[in-house]
């Protein structure tokens, strides 16, 4: 009778290396397994490990979005958070709010997804004009915590993003005025710290601004303000709006200011700006119209294209005067008249757009190739979309998380 081998154990080292390339779905149901691979999966140094590998694969690329499904007899529009995956253009997800099922009385529509970075979104709720809840929420583990309120009450222009000096997740909120005051919210620390005025960084801003940051990328948040970009360093806690856009989009923006013949048209005129996260740095993207005079009533000399240029070094992002240098990477012309341009997103050499016309559109646009075509996206009882951003499933978790509750 030949002999029993034993059977063969693998390290934990070789373990965890199995289990970083395992979805997050699996990940979960997996720390019922042993307590051995719970402690494994929950300990800091794999979290970190799962969330690294999930960046720099891109294996699943998705988006998180809030959306409005359609009216019907019997009911309203109502809000949706959902991910939609990029290869197959669909929705994988709708996603329960971030809170537990009567904690919360908001109504659905007075919502929006402030930022979503390393697997943590962060969602707002307007209570009305001056009163606002914020929740820190991981969709895929299902959980999120409330945040404190935050003290500023007036228009403002907010963002999320991560601090990777100190390790730190934030919520920025500027209000508008002469000197653009603003809180941060920490969420290491749990409070909200009002950054001093003498810290704030004025170029080319008037004061007014309003809306949300376009996107986080490296430690500092991004937004177009008039001909430049509005700049905020999470680390040092600074605001800069000293910063050009590429000449060209400026000419473009002080041209059809100076020929325009009313405000309506002006707006119209104006190249539609993004700013967008692009091989680990940021580009801008702009969609070009020039409505001026009778261009207003004849679509068909609307000049049709999408441009892109990256930011060539990011020193000019930390101040001190440095002017930022810009490359033109593609100029591609649509296949649609463009209108206002709501998102966009860069994935696997695709730029992927969202336009808001008669109705919302999604465009891709191949960089290489230089085309351009209108998809049809499937997302069932669709009305529009809102607030679209990059999204990596993690198993991030902060200080005071607590689990979902959902009957």
């Amino acid at each position: 009778m030949a002999p029993i081998r034993p059977n063969p154990t693998l390290s934990n080292d070789l373990i965890s290396e199995i289990l970083v390339r395992v979805p997050v779905k699996s990940l979960l149901q997996f720390q019922l397994v042993s307590k051995t691979w719970l402690f494994l999966i929950k300990d800091r140094s794999f979290v970190k490990a799962q969330l690294r590998r999930a960046i720099a694969t891109e294996t699943d690329e998705t988006l998180i979005m809030t959306r409005y499904t359609y009216m019907t007899d019997t009911e309203n529009a109502t809000l949706k958070f959902s991910v939609l995956d990029v290869d197959s253009r669909q929705i994988v997800a709708d996603l329960k709010y971030p809170y537990t099922q009567g904690e919360s009385r908001q109504v659905a529509p007075a919502s929006a997804i402030i930022g979503s970075v390393n697997g943590i979104v962060c969602v707002i709720f307007h209570k009305n004009l001056s009163e606002h809840s914020f929740y820190l929420w991981n969709p895929a583990t299902r959980q999120s915590r409330a945040v404190p309120g935050c003290a500023l009450s007036t228009s403002r222009a907010m963002g999320f993003g991560y601090d990777p000096v100190d390790d730190d997740y934030k919520i920025v909120s500027v209000v508008s005025g002469p000197s653009l005051p603003t809180e941060v919210y920490s969420a290491k620390r749990n409070v909200w710290r009002k950054v001093p005025n003498e810290d704030f960084m004025i170029g080319i801003n008037d004061g007014f601004i309003q809306g949300y940051f376009n996107v986080s990328v490296n430690g500092f948040l991004f937004d177009v303000e008039e001909d430049g970009m509005m700049v905020f360093d999470l680390n040092t806690e600074v605001l800069n709006c000293a910063i050009k856009l590429p000449p060209a989009v400026a000419a473009a923006i002080a041209a059809a200011d100076a020929a325009a013949v009313n405000v309506l048209i002006s707006y119209a005129a104006r190249p539609k700006t993004r700013i967008i996260e692009y091989n680990k740095s940021i580009a801008v993207i702009t969609l070009w119209a020039n409505a001026l005079y009778d261009d207003w009533t004849d679509h068909r000399r609307f000049n049709k294209a999408i441009n892109m240029w990256k930011l060539e070094d990011d020193s000019c992002l930390r101040g001190g005067g440095v002017e930022a240098s810009w490359t033109l990477m593609f100029s591609i012309d649509l296949p649609t008249r463009p209108a206002h341009l709501f998102d966009g997103y860069f994935s696997n050499g695709d730029l992927v757009l969202l336009i808001a016309y008669d109705d919302y559109r999604w465009i891709w646009c191949n960089a290489s190739k230089k085309e351009a075509k209108v998809v049809r996206v499937d997302m069932a009882d669709h009305r529009y979309t809102h607030y679209l951003h990059r999204y990596t499933e993690s198993l991030v978790s902060l200080a005071g998380f607590k689990q979902i509750g959902w009957n």
